[in-house]
């Protein structure tokens, strides 16, 4: 074959792809809906987790993991999107949010019966690896048909409070915790007695907000 003849042939497939190109760019592709966007266990969970979560948490669903989380500073160009692209098609089946910034508070993935399949399984374990590296909390629900909104509300907000130390002090949450008749000007729950266990405080009570760490005002 001649190079003329090869020459032509690269030309007539250069304008083939460009006619080609132009005609899809007018297309116009159809799409259906899919339908509702929770399964009806999720439903069921959404509405006790609604309930149990005090005026101030605003609850999203079906979060995309990366718009919660990134990559970490350091990474090169090629690691960077190589760990991107692990968290851009998976989700979080809840997440919590602040009301007065929706900065993300806490995420939450309800585990149906899909979670015991070893690729679901290896997908929870990576899951969980990425919110402990980024220090974002992750609670796990198991599916059910019916579910009790204190239980959800004494895991998400009451359970902690004894392990967990508020940000904006120098205190450490004590071991017994007492009730007081004020509210919390924030969100309206009720105000707690604690004592200082270390810190220039140590010793000192002061009232702490009992939705912590949801809410984390203190009134010292």
């Amino acid at each position: 074959m001649s190079w003329s003849l090869i020459l032509l042939f690269i030309i007539l497939c250069i304008v083939y792809g460009i006619l080609l190109g132009f005609l899809n760019r007018g297309r116009r592709y159809r799409y259906t809906k899919i339908g509702p966007l929770f399964t009806a266990a999720e439903r069921s969970f959404l509405g006790a987790l609604q309930l149990a979560c005090p005026s101030h948490v605003v609850v999203m669903g079906k979060v995309r993991i990366a718009d919660v989380l990134k990559p970490a500073k350091g990474l090169g160009r090629k690691h960077w999107q190589i760990a991107f692209n692990k968290i851009s098609a998976k989700h979080f089946d809840f997440v919590l949010c602040d009301a007065n910034d929706l900065s993300v508070i806490a995420v939450i993935e309800l585990d149906d019966a899909s979670h015991k399949k070893a690729k679901t399984h290896l997908r929870d374990v990576f899951v969980e690896s990425a919110c402990e590296s980024a220090g974002l909390k992750l609670h796990r629900f198991k599916a059910r048909a019916k579910y009790a909104v204190d239980d959800i509300r004494n895991q998400l907000f009451v359970a902690e409070e004894s392990v967990v130390t508020p940000m904006a002090t120098d205190v450490q949450q004590p071991s017994f915790d007492s009730p007081s008749n004020k509210t919390c000007p924030k969100c309206q729950s009720q105000l707690i007695t604690k004592t200082a266990q270390r810190g220039k405080n140590k010793g000192n009570e002061f009232l702490a907000c009992s939705a912590f760490p949801a809410c984390r005002y203190i009134d010292s």
